[in-house]
C-alpha cells in the first residue's frame, strides 16, 4: 500500500507523488500519473507498470493506458500480449503497425482490420488477407480508402460486398459497378449511401421494394422533389426514414394527413417546426406524440399550460423539463402528485426557490437524485443527501459542483466504489482526500485518484527551497 501523505503543493511535490506511488508498487495509481508525468517521472513509473506479465498483460488491455505505454509494450509483444493490444481500442497506430510485421494468426488480423486508428496501409496490407473474416473486417472499417474499398468489392463473399456498399469511401464507379452484381441487400445500402449515382436514385424511388425505399429515404443527398415523394409513400417505414432524414425540410412534412403515431413521434422530435404543426401535435391523440412535443423549446405558454394539466404523468414531465416552461408553471408542476413530475422540476437549475422549496421535503429517491445534482438546492439538504442510504441518490452529489465539502468527503467514503471514483473529479474534493483514495481497495478509484493528483501537481509552478515562487512565475 502506499506511504504517507505527500503535499503535491511544496518544492518537489510531483516528484514526492511520484515516489509515493513508486513505493507502494501499484500498478493502477502508476497508470493514473503515467500520461501527465514528464520524461523522468515516465521512467520511474515504467518499472511499477511492466513488473510482471501479468501487469504488461492488464496495461495492453486497459482502454485507459497511454498510448505512448501501449506503443512500448508492442515493440516485444508475445502472442498473447499482441491480441490484447490489437482488441484495445486505445491501441495507437504505430503500435498496430508493429503488431501488423509479425501478424500470423487470422485472430489478430481480425481485430488489426477492425481497429478505429488502422491507417490505410494497414488496411490495404489487410485486404488480400486469404481469410474471409479479416476481409469482412477491413470492408467494415470506417477508414478503409476508395482503393481497399473497390477492390473488395470484386469479392465473392456477400457479406463483404455489403460491408463495401456501405463503406464511407466507396465511389460512384464502386457503387455502379456493386449494383449490378450484388443482392437486394447490397442495392440497399447503395440505395441509401450519399455517393450513390444519380440514376441509381432515381431506380431506387421507382422500385417497388419497400425496403430499398427506406434506405433510400435516409440518403441525405436526395433532393426536395425526391423526399416529396417520399414522405408521401404508402410505406410507414419509408415515410419514417423521410422524416428523420437531416436535409428534409419541416415545411414538406403534412402532419394533418400523416395516419401513423409513429411517424407522428418523430415528426415532434424535430427542432423547427411551424405554429401550426405544433398546436396539432399538442393536441394529438398519441400521448407519446404529446409527451416530445411538450418538450419543444418553441411551444408557447398556453399551450405548456394547457399540457401540464395532462392525465399522462409524462407529459406533465416533458413540460416540467422545457426551458421555455415560466416560473410559475414550475411551482405548480413541484406540487404533482407523480414524483416523477416533480424530480423533473428538481432537475432545473433556473426553477424558482419557491419550486425547489417544495420539494426538499421529499422522500422519492428520484426526486431526491435530482435535487443531489441542482446547484440551486441548499447545502444543508445536499448533506443529507450526501448520507442517504440509496447508493444512487447519494452518487448525484459528484455531479454538483455548488455541492458544500462536507457532503463531497462523505462520497469520497462512501462505501460504493462507484460513487468514489465518480466524486474524484469534483473542485472541492481537498488534496489530503484525494491522497487517502490512493489506498483506496477499488482500482478505478486508486487509477482516477492518482490522475487527479497528479494533474494538480503539475499545475503548481515550481518553488524555491525556502517555500517562495521561483523566478519564472
Amino acid at each position: 500500500m502506499m506511504a504517507a501523505a505527500t503535499d503535491i503543493r511544496g518544492a518537489g511535490g510531483q516528484d514526492a507523488l511520484v515516489a509515493r506511488v513508486v513505493a507502494g508498487g501499484d500498478l493502477y495509481a502508476a497508470l493514473g500519473l503515467y500520461a501527465g508525468a514528464g520524461p523522468g517521472a515516465r521512467a520511474a513509473l515504467e518499472p511499477v507498470i511492466f513488473a510482471s506479465p501479468r501487469q504488461k498483460l492488464i496495461t495492453a488491455a486497459a482502454a485507459f493506458a497511454p498510448a505512448s505505454l501501449l506503443d512500448r509494450l508492442a515493440a516485444d509483444a508475445g502472442e498473447a500480449l499482441a491480441l490484447r493490444l490489437a482488441k484495445n481500442p486505445a491501441t495507437p497506430t504505430s503500435a498496430l503497425r508493429r503488431l501488423l510485421g509479425r501478424c500470423g494468426d487470422a485472430r489478430m488480423a481480425r481485430c488489426l482490420a477492425a481497429h478505429d486508428h488502422a491507417d490505410a496501409a494497414i488496411l490495404d496490407e489487410l485486404a488480400s488477407h486469404p481469410a474471409v473474416e479479416v476481409r469482412r473486417a477491413v470492408a467494415g472499417n470506417p477508414a478503409a480508402p476508395a482503393g481497399v474499398i473497390g477492390r473488395l468489392a470484386a469479392d465473392d463473399d456477400g457479406l463483404i460486398r455489403r460491408a463495401a456498399a456501405a463503406a464511407p469511401e466507396a465511389d460512384a464507379g464502386t457503387l455502379a459497378r456493386l449494383w449490378q452484381t450484388g443482392d437486394d441487400g447490397v442495392r440497399a445500402e447503395i440505395a441509401a449511401h450519399p455517393n450513390c449515382p444519380a440514376d441509381l436514385l432515381a431506380a431506387a424511388l421507382r422500385s417497388t421494394d419497400a425496403r430499398l425505399r427506406r434506405r433510400l429515404a435516409s440518403n441525405p443527398s436526395l433532393g426536395a422533389a425526391e423526399l416529396e415523394q417520399l414522405l408521401a409513400d404508402p410505406d410507414d417505414g419509408v415515410r419514417a426514414a423521410a422524416v428523420r432524414n437531416p436535409t428534409v425540410s419541416d415545411a414538406g412534412i403534412d402532419t394533418g394527413r400523416e395516419p401513423s403515431a409513429r411517424i407522428r413521434r418523430l415528426i415532434a422530435r424535430r427542432h423547427q417546426l411551424g405554429a401550426d404543426v405544433i398546436a396539432r401535435l399538442a393536441a394529438d391523440p398519441d400521448p407519446w406524440v404529446r409527451r416530445w412535443i411538450a418538450r419543444h423549446p418553441d411551444l408557447p405558454a398556453g399551450l405548456l399550460a394547457r399540457l401540464a394539466q395532462d392525465d399522462d404523468p409524462g407529459i406533465r414531465r416533458s413540460v416540467a423539463r422545457n426551458p421555455a416552461s415560466p416560473p410559475d408553471l414550475l411551482v405548480r408542476l413541484a406540487q404533482d402528485t407523480a414524483p416523477w413530475v416533480q424530480a423533473g422540476v428538481a432537475l432545473r437549475e433556473d426553477a424558482p426557490p419557491e419550486a425547489v422549496g417544495a420539494l426538499l421535503s421529499s422522500r422519492d429517491r428520484d426526486v431526491l437524485g435530482a435535487l443531489g445534482r441542482n446547484p440551486a438546492t441548499p447545502a444543508t439538504t445536499l448533506k443529507a443527501i450526501a448520507a442517504s442510504g440509496d447508493a444512487d441518490v447519494r452518487r448525484s452529489i459528484a455531479f454538483n459542483r455548488a455541492a458544500p465539502q462536507a457532503a463531497v468527503l462523505l462520497l469520497a467514503a462512501d462505501p460504493y466504489p462507484l460513487n468514489r471514483a465518480m466524486i474524484v473529479g469534483h473542485p472541492l474534493l481537498d488534496d489530503g482526500a484525494l491522497a487517502d483514495l490512493l489506498d483506496d481497495p477499488d482500482p478505478q478509484v486508486r487509477f482516477a485518484a492518482a490522475r487527479r493528483l497528479g494533474r494538480r501537481a503539475a499545475s503548481f509552478p515550481p518553488r524555491n527551497s525556502d517555500g517562495k515562487p521561483g523566478d519564472d512565475e
